[in-house]
């Protein structure tokens, strides 16, 4: 029986049980087209994000001289572990275009790949201890999501930083063979190193990218003092002062999720983006795209665009009608998405060139949010009126990427493709592409890396 005072202890079981052959082929191949996502979001915030030379050259000087095994994305460095994973994550995360979980409001993939690409060049491991470490990363860390729902997000907390250290933690130690006691300890010091706050919202800072690449970073710290007999706090999520308790209020009380450990994997959960912006605008997206387009209505012909969404998603990105003045107040904006959508007819990284025009702005006039309560988080109800009294409604219960609707394996290769292709050229990502679909097969991770520089 699950209850609050075995959760970590139930993590460790699950991990230390879990083998390769456990694992569905289904699985195995969902987890691959989420890596292949991952590369590409990556190499994409390479050259795109304006947040990725101030990262990059923050690292250069920490790194002072280091040399490493582990591939930087995009970069021809090789760093230690540690730094290797803070560049990839916070380059992955800074178009926010990684993947995302519904029920927990995470982007599970980028600081879980993040720190097992690195830890696996370290160490050379194979595509199948990648693999194997990564669902389980995934579980562990949605499982926790899954448990405490919406409840971190309210408090302010961006749960993709907060929740995840823990998957990424056991995630690593399993590809490394520790034992359970050193990684129970390593996720014990994990408690003192939550940290992801919502405060960037309030000027569009690049705090959320850097958070989400700190976490790998840090669960790597954790790991190698660990190893290196550190003791770490007993019961870090479940615990008086653990996790649950300091970051959720103790308002958690169904712990049920826990018992769907090797029957139910996360990965298959698990959604791919299809428009770089906050995954609570992209239902907005959807129906404002279908309704214009099916209906072939110009911007300058509609009146008013409606959009209601719950709360997790009216605080993040309908509570403001103010006009974005950089590219993360737009990205956390469901009137500029729906205003984008509008107009262009599309929702692209090329997008955020309209920050600051005219007639994007009078089309954000037009656009009401307002707050109900919804069955799923992701949904949300779109009411567009034209000039000449027409009314078009859309209620889009799961957006475009959710397993319910998902995209396909040709679509994810699509987004890889227009976003390695620019940076690496057509035969490298081609490369790239068939690594990762054959990932099973490959006999050390760092194979992969003549492929990731320019």
């Amino acid at each position: 029986m699950t209850n609050s005072n075995n959760i970590t202890q139930l993590s460790l079981d699950y991990l230390e049980s879990m083998k390769f052959e456990d694992i569905p082929p289904k699985v195995l191949d969902r987890c691959k087209q989420l890596f292949l996502d991952y590369i590409g979001v990556t190499l994409g915030g390479v050259y795109l994000a304006e947040s990725s030379e101030p990262i990059m050259n923050g690292i250069g000087k920490l790194v002072s001289g280091a040399v490493g095994k582990s591939q930087v994305i995009g970069f021809p460095y090789k760093y230690p572990a540690h730094y290797a994973s803070l560049a990839n994550a916070t380059l992955a995360h800074s178009m926010d275009f990684d993947d995302t979980h519904q029920e927990s409001i995470i982007h599970p993939g980028t600081p879980i790949f993040s720190s097992n690409l690195a830890l696996a060049q370290e160490y050379e491991k194979s595509g199948m201890d990648f693999l194997l470490a990564s669902i389980i990363g995934y579980d562990i860390t949605l499982k926790i999501g899954r448990t405490h729902g919406p409840l971190i997000h309210r408090k302010g907390f961006h749960a993709t930083a907060t929740t995840n250290i823990f998957g990424c933690t056991a995630a690593g130690g399993k590809l490394l063979n520790l034992s359970t006691d050193v990684i129970q300890n390593a996720m014990g010091l994990n408690v003192s190193q939550i940290a992801g706050s919502q405060q960037f919202l309030e000027n569009g800072s690049w705090n959320k990218r850097f958070h989400t690449g700190l976490t790998p970073h840090n669960s790597i710290l954790s790991l190698v003092m660990a190893q290196s007999g550190y003791l770490g706090a007993t019961e870090p999520i479940e615990g008086k002062f653990g996790y649950f308790n300091l970051y959720a209020d103790n308002e958690i009380s169904d712990f049920s999720i826990f018992e769907t450990y090797g029957t139910e994997f996360e990965v298959m959960n698990t959604a791919v983006k299809p428009y770089p912006c906050c995954r609570f605008s992209h239902a907005t997206i959807d129906a404002v795209l279908d309704i214009t387009q099916s209906n072939k209505i110009k911007h300058n012909e509609i009146l008013n665009i409606d959009i209601s969404m719950g709360k997790t998603g009216y605080d993040m990105v309908g509570y403001s009608p103010n006009f974005p003045t950089n590219t993360v107040e737009a990205q956390f904006s469901a009137y500029f998405a729906a205003a984008v959508a509008a107009i262009k007819g599309e929702y692209l990284w090329d997008s955020y060139q309209l920050i600051g025009d005219k007639t994007l702005e009078e089309v954000m006039g037009k656009v009401n949010v307002t707050q109900e309560i919804f069955q799923h988080e992701m949904q949300s109800n779109i009411s567009l009126t034209t000039q000449n009294g027409e009314t078009y409604k859309h209620n889009v219960e799961y957006p475009k990427g959710e397993p319910e609707n998902p995209v396909s394996w040709a679509d994810t290769r699509n987004k890889f493709l227009g976003l390695a292709q620019p940076l690496l050229g057509e035969e490298k990502s081609e490369a790239i592409y068939e690594f990762v679909y054959n990932l099973e097969s490959k006999q050390s991770m760092s194979e992969i890396n003549s492929h990731l520089t320019p």
